[in-house]
């Protein structure tokens, strides 16, 4: 009796984290001078209770904050895409990169 109450409270408020996909693009050209570039940095997320999703722009959300943060040219961008479980909900997330080259 005593593990079936400890698994259950395991499952219940036990929470896991998995990263599903990780892109990259923007490597073709070659990498500018080190004073004309910055690392951004743009992130997202999605609840999702008993299987539904209430924001389903999260992805679109990162793309535009990323873009914002750079006049230049983005290179070397690298797309994360992870999710957080806990019980009956768990939360998508997104985690853009990129080096901003400043002309």
């Amino acid at each position: 009796m005593k593990t079936l109450l400890l698994l259950s409270l395991f499952i219940i408020g036990g929470c896991t984290h998995s990263i599903h996909m990780v892109h990259t693009d923007g490597f073709s050209e070659p990498m500018p001078n080190i004073e004309h570039l910055n690392i951004i940095e743009a992130r997202s997320e999605q609840k999702v209770v008993l299987w539904f999703a209430y924001d389903t722009h999260y992805v679109n959300r990162a793309h535009e904050d990323l873009l914002a943060q750079c006049d230049g040219n983005i290179q070397a961008v690298s797309t994360q895409f992870s999710t957080s479980h806990n019980f009956l909900h768990w939360t998508n997330k997104i985690l853009m990169k990129g080096i901003c080259v400043q002309p």
